[in-house]
């Protein structure tokens, strides 16, 4: 007859540990083709044999109204190393002008066969030409 304990620790799969990953937002960003997108420089490390992908937001308050874009990078370098990614988002409302926008970025990093983790930066992030 099993305890009630062995019957729960069957049931449950094991905790799966924390994959190593950071991802940071750069300082500045750079408009392109007259404010269509901006360029927004990020650092990315996940660990080695994992996979990851990355998602950046940039919304600016231009003139009392929001400039908003996104950009989804399905795959992004996984060594254990820090790695310059460079995301060019794309305005889907109104151009963005030079000034400071609102950055947001997720890092999304799986390491089979179970492990994953999710990081995130927001910050201010500083438009320019």
């Amino acid at each position: 007859m099993l305890t009630a304990t062995a019957v729960l620790a069957t049931a449950l799969p094991a905790a799966a540990a924390q994959v190593d990953a950071a991802v940071a937002i750069q300082q500045q960003g750079r408009l392109e083709a007259r404010g269509a997108a901006v360029t927004v420089p990020t650092r990315v490390m996940c660990q080695n044999g994992a996979t990851g992908s990355l998602w950046v937001q940039v919304t600016q308050n231009v003139r009392g109204e929001l400039a908003i874009g996104e950009k989804y990078t399905p795959s992004v370098p996984c060594t254990g190393e820090f790695h310059k990614v460079d995301v060019t988002v794309v305005s889907r409302t109104k151009a963005f002008r030079q000034g400071v926008a609102f950055t947001s970025a997720s890092l999304n990093v799986y390491l089979p066969p179970d492990n994953s983790s999710t990081v995130e930066e927001e910050r201010e992030m500083m438009l320019v030409r």
